[in-house]
């Protein structure tokens, strides 16, 4: 061990190098008294093998487990260098829109592998939230699967409580499923946390507060739902980003976004921001999809939208709202409130050929108007 990392409730991290490989590495050890303890011992055991069950980029990774000489249970992961995103709020108060959406699209990609490896993290929350510096980028990642929901044979039987009403998580960031301890809760929990996280960055406080647990799960059962604009007016924030708050935070689960993806690709739309990160290791591209969402969008609006025409994908464009003009509330509610499935790749493919065409046309009656120009000089 080289030095300490960090210390929490039920261990501790430390700064420690690979004895044959001379590499950084960060491990993660459970207090000596609480490693007595075979329910927490198995605990233990199951956040490396659900962490390392995760093949994604915006998970951190788990390079071994075991037990130390004198019986201590360890887990061996790889070495980040940045902060928290509980960190980042503390010094910066709230985040703009264009960060949030960095932040939330690395989120999504870490919560949709998970999901689709049927883990639920159950504990979202800005200090799960890693923003990892990685040569000249910051890469996002999620920590702590240690009360994560496994659907198969890692699920948490005979290791949490198994009784309704059992609560496991942090209060502040939990869906009111979880927060009334149900065991049917599923991913969508996931998607609520995704919502306040949003909101705190957007606002700098979190959307349900109080000085006692109980008051505090009344709210979140019944209380009214703030929204970004009115809790921190002087961020002036859009009514697009209120109504996305709105959905991913629906008390029932089914009015929720459909998944993570789809959570993701809403906010960029909301946020009138883009996302030129890399394709995701399914080839789709989440600009492809977002654009696809306005393109084919075409029920209601709920007020204003700035910025203009923006990047897609590798380079295709595609018109966006401007100052002015309204946003679909479709596009916010995402690509369920027109199909029940999101957007196919050979939908994005037509929506940014459209977006080519826009280009093109732009493009002449610039042209018409340069030659229009010239040969009025020449008269």
């Amino acid at each position: 061990m080289i030095r300490p990392l960090g210390k929490g409730g039920m261990g501790s991290v430390w700064l420690a190098e690979h004895t044959t490989l001379k590499s950084e590495v960060a491990v993660k050890l459970i207090d000596s008294e609480l490693g007595k303890m075979p329910q927490l011992r198995a605990r233990f055991l199951r956040e490396a093998q659900l962490a390392a069950r995760i093949k994604s980029a915006h998970v951190v990774q788990v390079h071994d487990h075991g037990v130390t000489e004198d019986g201590q249970p360890y887990i061996a992961m790889e070495y980040l260098v940045g902060c928290s995103l509980r960190d980042r709020l503390d010094e910066r108060h709230r985040l703009p829109a264009g960060e949030t959406a960095r932040i939330v699209s690395h989120v999504c990609r870490a919560l949709s592998r998970a999901h689709e490896a049927g883990l639920v993290h159950r504990d979202l929350k800005p200090e799960n939230i890693f923003l990892s510096k990685e040569s000249d980028d910051e890469i996002v990642k999620v920590l702590d699967f240690g009360v994560a929901k496994a659907s198969d044979a890692l699920s948490d039987s005979g290791i949490e409580p198994t009784r309704t009403g059992a609560l496991l998580g942090t209060p502040f960031y939990m869906s009111p499923e979880q927060a009334q301890g149900l065991k049917t809760l599923d991913y969508r929990t996931d998607l609520w946390a995704m919502g306040v996280v949003v909101f705190e960055c957007l606002t700098g406080s979190r959307p349900f507060s109080a000085s006692a647990l109980g008051p505090l799960i009344g709210k979140i059962l019944a209380g009214p739902i703030p929204v970004p604009s009115e809790t921190a007016p002087e961020a002036r924030l859009s009514r697009e980003i209120d109504a996305w708050v709105l959905k991913a935070m629906a008390r029932d689960p089914k009015g929720r976004f459909a998944s993570a993806r789809e959570l993701s690709e809403s906010f960029m739309i909301a946020s009138g921001t883009t996302d030129s990160f890399r394709r995701d290791q399914s080839g789709r591209d989440v600009n492809e999809a977002a654009a696809a969402m306005v393109s084919h969008s075409t029920v209601g609006s709920v007020g204003q939208s700035s910025g203009d025409a923006s990047t897609i994908g590798l380079g295709d464009t595609i018109p966006m709202p401007v100052s002015g003009q309204t946003l679909p509330l479709a596009a916010v509610r995402g690509p369920s409130a027109v199909n029940p499935s999101p957007p196919s790749v050979a939908q994005s493919g037509r929506s940014t050929g459209s977006g080519r065409w826009w280009i093109l046309g732009a493009l002449a009656v610039v042209a018409l108007a340069i030659a229009a120009m010239l040969l009025a000089r020449a008269r």
